[in-house]
């Protein structure tokens, strides 16, 4: 895959800057829990964050009609002014815990959009039958780095200050700007559809509605990301009450490895032997029966192993997720469907953490929030596994044609 220079500078941009979205994200949940002792501040900031994909559907048009190498550059630039302007108020001291909030919104702001951008990109720069292996390279871009550099400065935090943490965050997009800038757009990536903004603002919607197997999916993502909204808050915490940063940066670090594991080697021998449909679906049941038995686990050390083991099913899931979407939307329409199933899914993730993080400073403990979060995993393999278009799904034209008609 990495042969392709253009798909090579794709997913080495998304690996830089995803490092960069992990950095800043791990720092200011740390930086305003200890700033504030108030875990509610923390869902706040995760709210903050992650509130902008509900106007995801807003660019999808935008994304589709105009070049995609320009707006990532955009992108990028955006989310670094926004973390410049976050280092230049704390070294002026001028600690506001609302004013991180707002600088964390303008920067999400800006990155929510690469992710659409990329995933509307990828087919125009690769063959079809290829959108499973890129899948599996650009989970470890998403992901992979995620979890890792979540990990990375989860120890760091206890070495360096939050000002040289973001600074370091700075030069991540400085980086990324660069792989962007090398892609070569192909022309057949821009489609200049002659309708107004105002026509086609719900045209994302109108796809996922109209595409039962889509659909199915969209809202299984919005139940996991409402859950995920509540584990931001509660990894902190369950780190905070056994001792230190460090044991965020284990928990983070553990989930890493599993996560790669699962998007490279446990995905690759999967789809092997299974149809993507029902490796979706073991996949998801397997990892909501880890995450209920951690939940036996929040005060003792074996659940820095046990996400581990449950992040190998997670990092699988990631990879053949996007396929189904891949595969059954024209790809001239992408940019309004991904827009439009961030808006639908990863909006639940904010108020996941305003809900739990309002809930974790009250009644709601740590091991009965993951009984909830194992439990509702298996809810959604369960809508998965009766659904016969998902759970039979493969990559194949016969199949495609079955599922659209």
């Amino acid at each position: 895959m990495l042969k392709n220079k253009n798909f090579r500078y794709l997913w080495l941009g998304r690996l830089i800057s995803n490092a960069g979205d992990s950095m800043y994200y791990i720092v200011l949940s740390w930086y305003i829990l200890t700033l504030t002792n108030n875990s509610f501040w923390v869902g706040v900031v995760n709210f903050a964050i992650f509130i902008p994909n509900i106007f995801s559907f807003l660019f999808g048009h935008w994304i589709d009609t105009h070049s995609k190498k320009r707006s990532l550059l955009l992108c990028e630039f955006g989310q670094l002014f926004a973390i410049l302007i976050m280092v230049i108020s704390i070294l002026l001291d001028f600690q506001s815990p609302l004013l991180l909030c707002v600088l964390a919104f303008l920067a999400s702001l800006f990155g929510m959009n690469t992710y659409t951008i990329q995933d509307a990109m990828t087919p125009f720069i690769i063959k079809k039958e290829q959108l499973a292996s890129a899948q599996s390279y650009m989970s470890v871009a998403y992901n992979g780095t995620e979890y890792l550099f979540n990990a990375l400065t989860g120890f760091l935090i206890n070495i360096f200050s939050t000002i040289t943490l973001l600074v370091a965050n700075i030069f991540t997009f400085l980086f990324a700007i660069f792989s962007f800038s090398k892609i070569k757009e192909p022309t057949d990536a821009n489609n200049k559809e002659p309708e107004p903004f105002l026509k086609n603002v719900f045209k994302g919607f109108i796809e996922l509605f109209q595409n039962k197997t889509i659909l199915f999916i969209a809202i299984g993502g919005g139940m996991a990301n409402f859950m995920f909204g509540g584990l931001n808050v509660y990894q902190v915490l369950i780190a905070k009450e056994q001792g230190s940063a460090i044991v965020l940066g284990l928990l983070t670090s553990t989930m890493a490895i599993g996560t790669l594991i699962g998007s490279t080697l446990l995905a690759t021998l999967l789809l092997k032997f299974m149809e993507i449909g029902k490796v979706l679906t073991l996949c998801t049941l397997m990892f909501g029966l880890t995450m209920l038995i951690s939940s036996y686990f929040v005060n003792s050390s074996l659940i820095i192993l046990i996400w581990g083991i449950a992040s190998t099913f997670l990092g699988v899931t990631h990879v053949v997720q996007k396929p189904f979407f891949q595969v059954l939307i024209q790809k001239e329409h992408l940019g309004k469907v991904f827009s439009a199933l961030y808006s639908l899914s990863v909006a639940t993730l904010p108020i996941g953490a305003l809900l739990f993080g309002y809930f974790s400073s009250h009644s709601l403990n740590s091991s009965i929030f993951l009984l909830i979060f194992g439990g509702t995993y298996l809810l959604i393999s369960f809508i998965y596994f009766v659904n016969k278009h998902i759970f039979k799904f493969t990559i194949s034209d016969k199949i495609k044609k079955g599922l659209l008609s």
